[in-house]
C-alpha cells in the first residue's frame, strides 16, 4: 500500500473548466495522510523518523513535486506541480504538459 498526503486548494479543471475546491494526492514530505492547504508547512519527518520522501529534508526546504487530482464535477483527472519554498507550500499549478489517465 502506498502512502501519500493531500493538498486542498481551488483551481480550474483543465478538462471541463470547472473552478472548484479540489484535493490533490502527493507523495513527498512525511507520508502520513496529512492534509495540507496552500501556505502550510510541510513536515519532512518526525524526529528524523517516519516514512518520507525524499529521505532527507531538501536543501533550504525547497522542493517541487507532483500531485494527482480528480475533478469533482467531470470526474476526469489531471496533474499539478506543487511548489514548496522554505518548507511552506507556496503554490499549486496545473501541469499542462502531463496527461491524466482517465480518457472517458
Amino acid at each position: 500500500m502506498s502512502m501519500y498526503n493531500i493538498l486542498k486548494f481551488t483551481t480550474r479543471c483543465p478538462r471541463c473548466g470547472n473552478i472548484a475546491p479540489m484535493e490533490a494526492e502527493f507523495r513527498f514530505g512525511l507520508l502520513n495522510l496529512d492534509v495540507y492547504e496552500l501556505g502550510d508547512t510541510i513536515r519532512w519527518s518526525v524526529n528524523g523518523h517516519g516514512l518520507r520522501f525524499p529521505k532527507r529534508r531538501p536543501e533550504n526546504g525547497d522542493y517541487i513535486g507532483e500531485g494527482y487530482v480528480e475533478c469533482p464535477k467531470c470526474h476526469k483527472d489531471f496533474w499539478i506541480k506543487i511548489v514548496v519554498n522554505s518548507d511552506r507550500i507556496e503554490r499549486a499549478e496545473v501541469d499542462v504538459g502531463r496527461l491524466g489517465y482517465i480518457v472517458r
